[in-house]
């Protein structure tokens, strides 16, 4: 695969989701229902194929962890970083961690290596995912003066079909059941089913994405600010868990998991932070700076295709 069999679907794709909404030929409720869809039933059931059959060792418990404390502590680091730039904005921190990975990151890792290779980057989600429902939201809750109980922390990850679909893969392969399906006269069936629904993932994704960038009215500066700071601090973590990988060696040194490593890093911030700001302005803004560092996500995947295709 060259670099513009990589590159050329995103843009394409991109593109027309933009176009959709500047003539219409889209609806918002249209583009909430292909996000439903993908999000509920394509995703989920492309990661459970993907890891009911997949060899799942014990050690790769660390991936989990490693970016469940990468995203909380996230959002400390970031805290330091607007203490010491003197950014009072509250919600400003929660710019720096978090990561699209539903929305974006499965389908950029997808269209570069393959949805079959995706299993070290789907265990880091699992970490990533339990860091947003247990300490993410509710510190980004306690902002706004509102706090989450630990029922809405289990039901949001009880809700979550991407976790659910992931967590049950691994129990069927880690007990054996999968492979048992695999070998099965069920096995090619099974497969054949959920790549056919799996199929549109990411062109339907990609179309949301373009559709939902808008630039208008983008306050510049202060969107520059998150940018750059969300980028010194990708930086950072991206080289704590490059050392921290190297140090274990094994998969954890493995081309393919560092690949993992820097496409969840380069994605953007959650799409949902903007729900849990208080304030039109700042909804606003927040939801502008996230298309628009979304934008430099993309050119960061092109760069990593670039380099991994050459």
């Amino acid at each position: 695969m060259n670099l513009l069999q990589v590159i050329l679907p995103v843009i394409i794709m991109l593109i027309i989701g933009m176009i959709s909404r500047e003539k219409k030929l889209i609806s918002e409720e249209g583009i909430e229902g292909f996000q439903t869809l993908v999000m509920n039933f394509t995703l989920p059931i492309s990661l459970f194929y993907t890891f009911y059959r997949a060899s799942i060792k014990v050690d790769t418990v660390i991936f989990p962890i490693t970016l469940f404390v990468v995203t909380a502590g996230g959002i400390f680091v970031g805290k330091l970083i607007c203490k010491l730039i003197k950014e009072n904005d509250a919600y400003f921190p929660f710019t720096m961690t978090g990561y699209e990975a539903g929305m974006l990151g499965y389908a950029l890792f997808g269209i570069l290596l393959g949805s079959d290779k995706i299993t070290e980057f789907a265990l880091m989600d699992i970490g990533h995912v339990l860091a947003i429902f247990t300490v993410y939201i509710a510190m980004l809750k306690g902002v706004g003066g509102t706090r989450q109980t630990a029922k809405e922390v289990i039901k949001g990850i009880l809700s979550t079909p991407v976790l659910l679909a992931v967590l049950t893969g691994v129990v069927l392969s880690v007990t054996g059941i999968g492979g048992w399906i695999e070998s099965s006269s069920v096995g090619p069936v099974l497969g054949g089913v959920c790549e056919f629904i799996a199929a549109p993932t990411s062109a339907v994704i990609l179309v949301v994405i373009g559709y939902r960038m808008n630039f208008i009215g983008v306050a510049w500066k202060k969107i520059s600010k998150v940018i750059v700071l969300r980028l010194v601090q990708q930086g950072i973590m991206a080289a704590l868990v490059f050392a921290f990988f190297k140090t274990l060696g094994g998969i954890f040194a493995e081309p393919l998991t560092l690949i993992s490593v820097i496409v969840m890093l380069i994605l953007p911030p959650p799409f949902i932070v903007p729900l849990y700001v208080e304030g039109e302005e700042k909804k606003e803004f927040y939801s502008s700076a996230i298309s628009v560092y979304t934008m430099v996500s993309i050119v960061g995947f092109m760069i990593l295709s670039a380099v991994v295709l050459r």
